[in-house]
């Protein structure tokens, strides 16, 4: 019941939100994409119609503005983030190749955060960080998350979110306290790469929230890694109204 209540939910939002048809939509840039996106933003109520067109944890990221955020503020921040985005897939593109990484063990992604505004969603997988078992950043980490830093820092008016995952090996409560750790390893990282502290928090999710099964060590391996989600800061939104 809940399920065909959010399906209705949806069609009755997108039928208001699109009231040109899917076509008109698939062809615009992606200026007029982010318009209607940031412009229905408030009237979804958040997370509300963002989750279901988002999905996944992406759409709980970021402060709820609740209320509505203008069509020329949701294209200004769709045009940011995609700037951004794109510039930190060219850094880490350079790295994969420089290590001869499987394009697995680093992911950039498109999401929708809590206002329905586009975000970043990096996936740094755990071989990339850190040795089995430990908190400890290794020399492959530093690498990747220096470009990460610079990044960041190139784009002060966004926020970082960092959760960091284990395999579903040991106790529940020993993963719960190494992924904790892992996100801090991280978020201390950045900071001391001059990434402003008040930007960036840090949790962990322990064995919860697989990527794929924990039956096999390959599946094992996928699921240990460290997420960082980048969206628009509160103050970036309320600029870009202005």
């Amino acid at each position: 019941m809940k399920n065909l209540r959010n399906l209705v939910i949806l069609f009755l939002s997108l039928t208001l939100i699109i009231p040109t048809g899917c076509q008109t939509f698939r062809n615009m840039d992606n200026s007029g994409k982010n318009a209607i996106v940031g412009g229905t933003a408030g009237g979804a109520v958040g997370a509300g119609i963002g989750a279901l067109i988002g999905g996944g944890r992406g759409t709980w990221i970021g402060a709820l503005i609740g209320s509505a955020i203008g069509a020329g503020a949701g294209a200004a921040i769709g045009h940011s983030m995609d700037k951004q985005k794109n510039e930190l897939e060219k850094e880490l593109d350079k790295l994969r190749q420089e290590m001869d990484a499987k394009d697995s063990a680093i992911m950039v992604k498109e999401i929708t955060d809590n206002n329905n505004l586009k975000a970043i969603k990096v996936v740094l997988g755990d071989a990339i960080l850190f040795k089995t078992g430990s908190s400890t950043l290794s020399p492959q980490a530093d690498a990747a998350l220096s470009r990460i830093a610079y990044n960041l820092n190139q784009n002060p008016g966004t926020h970082i979110t960092v959760i960091g995952y284990t395999d579903n090996t040991g106790g529940y409560e020993l993963n719960m306290e190494l992924s904790k750790q892992r996100a801090n390893s991280v978020r201390n990282y950045l900071i001391s790469q001059g990434v402003a502290a008040d930007r960036i928090t840090a949790e962990g999710d322990g064995w919860n929230n697989p990527i794929t099964s924990n039956a096999t060590a390959a599946g094992r391996a996928q699921n240990r890694r460290v997420e960082l989600y980048i969206y628009a800061s509160e103050q970036m939104i309320k600029d870009a109204e202005y």
